[in-house]
């Protein structure tokens, strides 16, 4: 009896802590949460079954705190660490390959073979066995956690508005936790659709199978902890696409396509992926902007007499090495200022923040700093030119810049998700504030802000440029989208068994 209360009294430090940790993460204290944590890991208060938690806590908040550089020895060691929940232990991995990309330093090859760690990791389930058919309607399912108010689904809406229902069958399948009445709205617009966010991986595909689904397009990926591809590894339709709402190779042979473009995917990208890039003849994108939008589209802008660059991007994607950039351009405009908003909201972040710009050269005097908000569009407001993160550019927010009048300098990379962008502008027709270097980058920027005739005419340009543009252009889009299903499935059906 002594030694259990004993083992009792021994739980009781870590069990104490631990709740201290918990308080502080609901109250949003996330500095002080991380500190309490790394006190624990110094006592060892941690049993070593749970080192993971340790692990994937402190790397969660410090990339809430966008510190990704001390977040991501962490991150690793919450998947590398053994758990007893094995679907667990797989979403950490995706988390970590989403986080990668953020990462300037990590080569494509290195991406690469991470992601077929993933696969090695998931192993390969008993997949399902499928007899070749034709039928009048193709059936389409897509697969998604984000079917409510999320990007991926101002990319997505068209598909599941503007389908040809004479040709194609659309099913939803809904993996996410977060339903809302836009999920409603959306399920109405579909042959049908399901819930299946309750459901295991093998009973979601079961699900998935017994609809006889031909096509199944995964819109997450590695994104929200990989759940769609714990269920596309079991093969439930006899094709399978990825895409838009993931920017890289999924890892595994069950995946056989992945949605690109000719723009943001040449030739050589072919090397990185596992799967077979389909690539659309304009943009793999199409962006549907939201009700908020509607009091910003007769929006008339005027530059500011001292330029204002701006980025509004997850603070985890600015690096040390675009601060640097950022800090040169502010030295050659002299007058101009850098404000940047989060995407959370939260004060601490913007600390850290404004300690890393300090460090990277930037006058704190000329920068703003906001935290994010539901109204963020306004924010639009007080900037004139837009410069973009690298090497994980920005999608949403390129798209919501552009629609606001706001003229987007970003660099070409040599990996997909270092290169929408590129294909985003240059299907606005904007191609020439696309750099090839860091010293490009940076003098197109200058270039634009020290020409106000330029500047001005861009802001009155730019919004019926982007609504002109293909990536406006959803009946096009999904009618490319549906041709590239079409020739997929005919490609499958002729194949040799």
């Amino acid at each position: 009896m002594q030694s259990g209360r004993r083992g009792k009294r021994g739980k009781e430090p870590f069990e104490r802590a631990f709740a201290a940790v918990q308080t502080a993460l609901a109250a949003g204290k996330l500095e002080n949460a991380l500190g309490q944590l790394q006190a624990m890991e110094q006592k060892a208060f941690f049993p070593s079954e749970r080192n993971w938690e340790l692990h994937e806590l402190m790397g969660q908040i410090l990339f809430c705190l966008s510190d990704l550089e001390a977040a991501l020895p962490h991150l690793k060691m919450a998947w590398e660490l053994p758990r007893s929940d094995r679907m667990m232990r797989l979403a950490a991995m995706s988390n970590y390959l989403m986080d990668l990309h953020y990462v300037d330093g990590v080569s494509n090859e290195e991406l690469r073979a991470a992601h077929l760690a993933y696969a090695t990791l998931l192993g390969i389930p008993q997949p399902f066995t499928h007899t070749k058919r034709r039928r009048e309607k193709l059936r389409i399912g897509y697969l998604s956690p984000n079917l409510t108010d999320h990007i991926v689904l101002n990319f997505a809406i068209q598909l599941f508005a503007a389908y040809d229902r004479d040709r194609f069958e659309v099913y939803l399948y809904d993996i996410g936790d977060l339903q809302s009445e836009v999920t409603d709205w959306v399920a109405g617009m579909a042959d049908r659709y399901v819930d299946l966010s309750k459901f295991s991986p093998q009973k979601s595909a079961e699900h998935i199978y017994a609809d006889q689904v031909d096509i199944l397009f995964d819109l997450a990926g590695h994104s929200a902890g990989g759940k769609t591809l714990q269920i596309a590894a079991y093969k439930p339709a006899p094709v399978q696409i990825s895409g838009i709402g993931y920017f890289n190779t999924t890892g595994l042979s069950a995946m056989d396509y992945f949605l690109g473009d000719a723009i943001v995917d040449p030739p050589e990208m072919d090397a990185l992926f596992v799967e077979q890039i389909v690539r659309l003849p304009q943009t793999h994108l199409a962006f549907t902007p939201s009700e908020r939008f509607r009091e910003y589209e007769q929006i008339q802008r005027i530059p500011h007499e001292q330029p204002v660059f701006g980025s509004f991007n997850n603070f985890s994607k600015i690096t040390d090495g675009m601060l640097v950039l950022w800090g040169e351009i502010l030295r050659c405009v002299p007058k101009a200022h850098l404000l940047l908003k989060h995407t959370l909201p939260g004060m601490e972040p913007l600390s850290r923040m404004r300690a890393r710009a300090e460090r990277a050269g930037i006058d704190l005097a000329r920068l703003e700093l906001r935290p994010g908000s539901k109204d963020y569009l306004r924010d639009y407001l007080d900037v004139d030119i837009i410069l973009d993160t690298y090497p994980y550019q920005g999608g949403g927010t390129t798209c919501e810049a552009l629609f606001m009048g706001l003229p987007v300098v970003t660099t070409a990379g040599t990996r997909h998700g270092a290169r929408f962008a590129v294909s985003l502008l240059k299907n606005v027709g904007l191609g020439e504030l696309v750099a090839e270097s860091p010293v490009a980058y940076v003098e197109r920027a200058v270039g634009l802000a020290n020409d106000a005739e330029l500047l001005a005419a861009l802001h009155t340009a730019i919004p019926g440029m982007m609504r002109a543009s293909p990536l406006m252009d959803g009946a096009r889009y999904v009618r490319a989208v549906e041709a590239a299903y079409e020739m997929i499935w005919e490609r499958y059906l002729n194949e040799e068994a």
